[in-house]
């Protein structure tokens, strides 16, 4: 049995890169996934809470390689996590990080010919930010 689809007034899909700058916006969804060279890495989702751009979705990545965790832990101390918690070993449950504020900071690369989003970093939320409701 098929399925009827109306595609009336939708468009493309591709989507314009934002305007590089700095945007509120909330973790949406984070897992774990392995480089194409088998070494794995957190893959973050950006929901923009805006006003501009807000729904728009942007990618970050986190390794999980030993060199590289001190970006890992930036970005959790970042999103509320306390120091202390971070001073050892730490299990790291990435559910409830879902819905964390932040503000994201999105430039612009070149890839395959073509201009993309990049999230360069991820930093606190601003006070006003805390302090508003998590969903609309």
């Amino acid at each position: 049995m098929g399925i009827r689809i109306d595609f009336t007034d939708v468009g493309g899909g591709d989507f314009q890169p934002i305007e590089p700058g700095t945007y509120n916006a909330v973790v949406f969804n984070a897992e774990v996934r392995d480089s194409q060279a088998g070494k794995p890495y957190i893959n973050w989702d950006f929901k923009i809470t805006g006003p501009k751009y807000e729904g728009r979705h942007q990618w970050y990545m986190t390794s999980l390689q030993k060199q590289a965790l001190w970006k890992l832990k930036q970005m959790l101390l970042r999103l509320g996590i306390p120091e202390e918690k971070l001073a050892g070993v730490f299990d790291l449950d990435l559910e409830e990080l879902i819905g964390k504020p932040c503000k994201i900071v999105v430039e612009h690369e070149q890839y395959q010919g073509q201009i993309r989003d990049r999230v360069v970093d991820v930093l606190p939320p601003d006070q006003e930010t805390l302090n508003a409701p998590l969903f609309r």
